[in-house]
């Protein structure tokens, strides 16, 4: 979840569980970049993220709440892998749908985005390692570190990273792909909202301060659209 849930004062022995899920995820990280010729370099990140989320799962405590239900986890799920397997598939299968593009401009735009969005993400990775999890859940509630700044910085920094990878190589399907994964981002952070807000009641006025993906620009009081 990548919200603004962070530390917690003791850390408990990790279940059977998180070690599943350590494995598979690093499994997962460790694959991306094997095979993805020439468009390896765009899947560091994701590799990278997936390997620190899943050291998280080492390191994370006990959920106090979670949504029940088959939707909010393939929302999930799906935010987390759609983009990542897609470059991967697409880079073994059919290098077409992310051929690389040839307007100077948006080659620029598109590499200041995906490294600016590659160095900052580590940042609210890190600040929320023992509360961090795939699925909905809510563990302690923190407003410290990036979550001054956006109640998703690990999302924003996603947003980044993917735009930019797109800007390099701006394909159709690409393009398709990237707003399927905004369409599940979106769902998958309503999900966690009702989690968060549901265990802890101050998370509504933390919302009222914070927007989504960065600093609110105007303090005023936030709608159920927002």
């Amino acid at each position: 979840m990548s919200t603004a849930v962070g530390a917690i004062t003791t850390r408990p022995r990790p279940l059977l569980v998180d070690w599943a899920g350590f494995i598979c995820l690093s499994l997962f990280a460790l694959a991306l970049p094997l095979g993805a010729g020439h468009i390896g370099v765009l899947v560091l990140p994701p590799m990278l993220y997936e390997l620190a989320v899943a050291a998280t799962f080492l390191m994370r405590g006990r959920s106090r709440r979670h949504l029940p239900g088959i939707t909010p986890r393939i929302a999930a799920y799906g935010a987390t892998f759609v983009i990542p397997v897609f470059m991967r598939a697409a880079s073994a299968w059919a290098p077409s749908l992310v051929a690389a593009g040839s307007r100077h401009a948006l080659l620029s735009a598109g590499a200041t985005l995906w490294l600016f969005g590659t160095v900052i993400g580590f940042w609210p990775i890190w600040h929320l390692r023992r509360s961090f999890s795939i699925e909905p859940e809510a563990r302690e509630l923190v407003t410290s570190g990036p979550y001054q700044l956006a109640r998703h910085p690990i999302y924003a920094a996603h947003i980044l990273v993917y735009t930019g990878a797109w800007l390099l190589r701006p394909t159709l399907v690409f393009g398709i792909v990237l707003l399927v994964w905004l369409l599940l981002l979106r769902v998958r952070v309503g999900f966690e909202e009702k989690v968060l807000t549901a265990a802890f009641p101050e998370y509504e006025r933390y919302r009222e301060r914070v927007g989504r993906f960065g600093p609110r620009l105007l303090r005023s009081r936030v709608t159920r659209a927002s």
